[in-house]
């Protein structure tokens, strides 16, 4: 399984009001390895979030329109990084920004990443098998509806020469009868 280890360093919680259609920026330089999160909230969702590698000038997380907008972010290398929250609404709103730094990330053994990535494998076996199985049951249905449509063709067939020699039968019936009957009335 993977782990992380954590240590926690800084954290931030303000609450503000921004005016309508203002922004608002946070900066923060960040050591190796080194992780960020947090979320923002406003009373209402017309505000957006973006979080910005101003190192290499790359735009890491864009959200909008979200009333909690969570981040969490791992940073590989040394950076700065800008966090802005922009007002959408007409209107001045409250916002809760909370925001974690320095959160100190070691990721697991090499071993223990093997183990994972077997059991990713074994997941992934489990689910070709999974897949297999649901072709050969679409299949096999496939093929029930075939033969049932075959039944049910021979069924009208046989159906309708039925209804069409009881017709038969029955007019031939009818015209003997008729001549019968003449034959009676005669004498």
């Amino acid at each position: 399984m993977l782990f992380f280890l954590i240590c926690l360093a800084n954290a931030v919680d303000l609450r503000f009001k921004l005016p309508a259609r203002q922004i608002r920026c946070f900066g923060d330089r960040l050591q190796e390895k080194e992780m960020i999160q947090g979320f923002v909230e406003g009373e209402s969702a017309d505000y957006s979030l973006k979080i910005t590698d101003t190192s290499v000038n790359k735009q890491l997380l864009y959200t909008y329109h979200e009333l909690t907008q969570k981040f969490t972010q791992l940073f590989n290398e040394t950076t700065q990084i800008q966090i802005c929250i922009h007002n959408l609404a007409h209107y001045q709103m409250n916002i809760q920004f909370f925001y974690e730094q320095g959160i100190q990330a070691e990721l697991a053994s090499m071993e223990d990443l093997k183990e994972v990535e077997k059991q990713v494998k074994q997941y992934n076996n489990t689910l070709q098998h999974l897949k297999s199985a649901q072709l050969d049951l679409v299949q096999l249905q496939t093929n029930r509806n075939e033969k049932m449509n075959v039944i049910s063709s021979k069924i009208i067939f046989f159906s309708i020469i039925t209804i069409l020699l009881m017709i038969i039968v029955t007019v031939i019936f009818t015209i003997k009868a008729a001549k019968v009957m003449k034959l009676k009335k005669s004498y």
